[in-house]
C-alpha cells in the first residue's frame, strides 16, 4: 500500500511538472497576457492616429493630442509599467509606436484585424495583407505609413 501511494504522488508530480512544460508558468502566462494587450493598444492607438490624420491632413506631434472628452478617448498606458507607450513622427504620414514587450510573439498571435472595415463590411488590407504585430522581447517599435487609398480624408 506504501508502494502504491508514492506511485501515486510520483505520477501526479510528474504531470504537474510536465503542465508547466506545456501550458507554461503563471507567470509567462501573465507576461503574455500584457503582451497581447499591449498589441491591441497599439492597433487601437494606430486606428486612433489614422482617424486623426483623416481628419486633420497632418499626424498628431504627440499621443495625448488624441484624447477626446467628446468621444472618450484616452491614450493607453502599458498595463504593466503605466509607461506610456512610445510614438514619434517619420514622415507626413509615416509614424512609428514603440511598446517593451516580455515574450517573443508567436506565429499565432501576430495579426490583428485590421481597421477600420470598407463600405461593404469586408476587412481592408494594405497590399492584400494585415498588418503584422510581430514582436520580440523587448523594446520594439512598429513603423507605419498611412495610404491616403486605403484611408481618405474625411470631407467636411
Amino acid at each position: 500500500m506504501k508502494y502504491f501511494i508514492y506511485t501515486v504522488i510520483a505520477i501526479v508530480a510528474a504531470m504537474i511538472i510536465v503542465g508547466f512544460f506545456i501550458v507554461g508558468s503563471p507567470k509567462e502566462e501573465r507576461m503574455r497576457q500584457f503582451d497581447e494587450r499591449r498589441v491591441n493598444d497599439l492597433s487601437s492607438l494606430q486606428y486612433e492616429v489614422i482617424n486623426y490624420w483623416q481628419s486633420k491632413l497632418k499626424l498628431p506631434s504627440r499621443l495625448d493630442d488624441l484624447n477626446s472628452d467628446i468621444r472618450g478617448f484616452t491614450v493607453y498606458a502599458d498595463p504593466e509599467t503605466g509607461a506610456p507607450y512610445e510614438y514619434a513622427v517619420k514622415g507626413d504620414k509615416t509614424f512609428e509606436l514603440c511598446a517593451t514587450f516580455g515574450l517573443q510573439s508567436d506565429d499565432t498571435a501576430i495579426v490583428q484585424n485590421p481597421f477600420p472595415a470598407s463600405p461593404a463590411g469586408a476587412p481592408i488590407y494594405k497590399d492584400g495583407y494585415r498588418e503584422s504585430w510581430k514582436h520580440a522581447a523587448g523594446r520594439t517599435c512598429f513603423e507605419r505609413t498611412i495610404d491616403p487609398d486605403l484611408y481618405p480624408p474625411i470631407k467636411k
